[in-house]
């Protein structure tokens, strides 16, 4: 016997069929259009709220300082690049495995916002309207963290850095520290704008002008200073080290040199053997010395040119140039009141549909 009945279609339990998915859209289109009103409602609520909320939101300037440098001019003594390969690994152009040196490759740009190196910038001295400041606290004058972090804490607000060493801060300097560095950590950066050339780009965003520009120019040198410090630091450890060993043969030199003339002149008629032998060891000792010192010196010249050599040479590109490019912040606190009660309003929507249909099933 034939069975006359149809073969019925029937997908896997993991599977949506097409038709489901039709179904389930216009359900969802149906379910907005009997219910335009109460998400049109829950927008309006929303866009007012947010509309409010930009009123006593206060606009914010930005004036952004952009400052071009190259670096190079270094020498470190090994890389595929001769003598400029090692400053311009820290580009990202030397190749091969990563480099644990903290001037090669991204290293360099993570370094140069770290928070030694800010903090060592933020207690150089600058000029304003005629007046020596701390560049730290005219940021906390001009630069917004009075009126943003530290608007509710007056003993912040009244703080004032003086001109000592960051060991011997105390611990409210050090909180107030650790709370700029941040702000300014978010307001600084420092990238390369074509990964094929070594050229790197300093950008400063900041509340006011001139302060941006001071901030921009102040990091650089500071990165400069620091760099050749650390750069040059073997080389600076072994000409010290010669300066003294000359220093010393100088003063064993004219020591001896001074007995040797002293013995002369008491025994200008020396006929005895051993006077004889002991101005000849005085002689030997002073022309030993002489060429010890002589060599000691051509050392320490060596190490004077090769302190020279490896000083790393930052040259300004393209310098900060006023007036800065300057971005008013529009708070968006209206647009954001008109998505949220968009999705508020859909989420209501869901509930009610499906408390609906289980009100009919009962």
């Amino acid at each position: 016997m034939v069975n006359s009945n149809p073969p019925v279609n029937t997908l896997p339990p993991d599977q949506i069929s097409p038709k489901a998915v039709i179904m389930r859209v216009i359900q969802i289109k149906n379910a907005v259009l009997r219910n335009w009103k109460l998400i049109i409602i829950f927008m309006v609520i929303g866009g007012i709220g947010g509309f409010i909320l930009d009123y006593f939101t206060k606009k914010k300037t930005i004036y952004t300082a952009v400052l071009t440098f190259n670096l190079g001019g270094g020498s470190s003594g090994s890389s595929s690049f001769g003598e400029l390969g090692a400053l311009a690994g820290a580009f990202g152009l030397a190749g091969g495995a990563p480099d644990a040196n903290i001037f090669t490759g991204d290293n360099f740009l993570v370094y140069s916002r770290s928070r030694p190196v800010i903090e060592k910038t933020l207690l150089k001295e600058v000029t304003v309207n005629g007046k020596k400041n701390l560049l730290v606290n005219y940021y906390i004058e001009k630069g917004g963290i009075r009126e943003d972090e530290w608007e509710d804490d007056d003993t912040l607000r009244n703080i004032r850095f003086t001109k000592k060493p960051i060991a011997k801060f105390t611990l409210l300097e050090n909180i107030a520290m650790g709370q700029i560095f941040e702000r300014i950590k978010g307001e600084t950066t420092l990238y390369q704008p074509d990964r094929k050339s070594s050229f790197i780009e300093l950008r400063v965003g900041m509340e006011q002008e001139f302060l941006a520009k001071v901030f921009a120019e102040n990091l650089l040198t500071t990165i400069e200073e620091d760099y050749k410090v650390k750069q040059t630091k073997k080389t600076r450890e072994m000409y010290d080290v010669l300066s003294h060993r000359a220093d010393s043969l100088a003063r064993l030199l004219n020591r001896t040199e001074s007995n040797l003339a002293r013995y002369i002149d008491q025994n200008q008629q020396m006929v005895v053997a051993e006077g004889q032998i002991q101005q000849t060891r005085l002689s030997r000792n002073s022309t030993f010395l002489q060429s010890q010192y002589l060599g000691a010196l051509q050392q320490v010249d060596n190490l004077r040119l090769s302190l020279i050599k490896e000083a790393p040479l930052f040259t300004v590109i393209e310098p900060v140039s006023l007036p800065l490019v300057k971005d008013v912040t529009d708070p968006r606190g209206t647009e954001a009141g008109i998505i949220l009660g968009l999705i508020l309003g859909v989420v209501v929507i869901f509930f009610r549909e499906t408390f609906r249909s289980i009100m009919n099933e009962a």
